[in-house]
């Protein structure tokens, strides 16, 4: 059998400090088999560039290619995630007339999906398109899905997701030369904002934070579609490099002590973090630092939910994951205070995966499941119409 229609997923995940390949199989609803997994940090990105893009992709092809050799793979398929600092969103509304009222087929919705998509830029290439909501022949209603319903004039809020060329370019180089021959690219805030909510929680607009180690992105969602989002080069890592500096101490210390300190405990002055070595860090030191950073986060977030306007009113649920912030002691409370609005920590459901660091990793590998589904049949689709799709 071809690699490409074997039962594996390949996933490559890729943040502002990891590179991560993961090969898993379906087992059961809900259940996947992780046949291996291998990570890899690197020099990360800032403001939509590599800090060193050539050692990043010596980190994707040496995880890839030690992923597929410890999983004794041989898919062909790769799903690579895209993170925020790459992509952009556009949010429209299209509609169709059909030729008459009768039931609404699949066609129909690729026809209306694919209409709205009338800016193609030679910067960047549209990698995924999903609907945020239906309504039918004008009415106010609105639906997450409107297939086999009756209607004559369908018209829907599509989200198109847009991955700069530049990052394509290189992540094709980097997959073919590993001989991977149907790359996928998958916005990775997307994948976070469908598969970490259930359908009942994406009726509603809503907004996800993710926090990373540099850079960070606020998505507003509902459905199946990101109506909004905006990045930014700040992470978890700049709280620790604030300790460090602050008080002179190893990276790596203030790594610690930021994930054992709770921001919103007073403590004494004999109460110590990290005290080794020679280096003593302060709980009651290290609070009034963190809180500074985290002040910024929520002047950003501020920001952003200000832009969002009418698509986040003020009652719009606020979910907060990723590595950088969210295993903080506190920083749910402080944050939802500072920000002015509630804010909950959302964490993947995978078993075996459930922390906020392992949010994008799992997303991806959820959603590439999903997308797989059809694999076999566009590929068919793709072999008589020329290898277009």
């Amino acid at each position: 059998m071809s690699g490409l229609f074997t039962k594996d997923i390949v996933v490559l995940d890729v943040t502002s400090r990891l590179i991560s390949a993961i090969v898993g199989v379906k087992k059961a609803q809900s259940v996947f088999g992780i046949k291996s997994i291998v990570e890899k940090e690197q020099p990360g990105y800032a403001d939509g560039e590599w800090f060193d893009e050539t050692a990043t992709v010596c980190a994707v092809k040496t995880v890839l290619s030690e992923a597929m050799r410890a999983a004794n793979s041989r898919s062909k398929r790769l799903f690579i995630g895209v993170p925020g600092e790459f992509v952009t969103v556009v949010s429209k509304s299209v509609s169709v007339k059909l030729d008459r009222r009768r039931r609404i087929a699949d066609d129909d919705i690729d026809y209306l999906l694919n209409k709205g998509y009338d800016f193609a830029t030679p910067e960047f290439v549209l990698i995924n398109t999903s609907a945020v909501s239906y309504s039918l022949d004008g009415e106010e209603k609105l639906y997450s899905d409107v297939r086999g319903m009756y209607a004559e004039n369908v018209e829907a809020r599509v989200s198109y997701i847009l991955a700069e060329r530049g990052f394509i370019k290189t992540f094709d180089r980097a997959s073919e030369d590993l001989g991977f021959k149907d790359v996928r690219y998958v916005a990775s805030n997307w994948a976070e904002c469908v598969t970490l909510l259930d359908s009942e929680q994406r009726e509603s607009a809503f907004v996800l934070i993710d926090v990373g180690y540099l850079s960070s992105s606020v998505s507003v969602a509902k459905g199946e579609g990101v109506i909004g989002m905006k990045s930014f080069s700040l992470g978890g890592a700049h709280i620790s490099a604030d300790i460090c500096e602050a008080l002179d101490v190893p990276f790596e210390y203030a790594e610690e002590a930021k994930t054992l300190v709770d921001i919103n405990l007073n403590y004494s002055e004999n109460k110590m973090l990290v005290n080794r070595d020679g280096q003593e860090i302060r709980a009651c030191e290290v609070v009034p630092i963190v809180k500074s950073r985290l002040d910024v986060f929520a002047g950003i977030i501020s920001n952003i939910l200000d832009d969002f306007g009418e698509d986040a009113p003020s009652y719009t649920p606020i979910y907060l994951t990723g590595e950088g912030i969210a295993a903080m002691r506190g920083v749910k409370k402080y944050l939802s205070e500072k920000v002015g609005k509630n804010i909950e920590l959302i964490t993947p459901k995978l078993p075996g995966y459930v922390n906020a660091e392992e949010s994008s990793k799992t997303a991806l590998l959820l959603m590439s499941d999903t997308l797989s589904k059809n694999s076999i049949g566009d590929v068919i689709k793709s072999i008589f119409n020329g290898g277009k799709k």
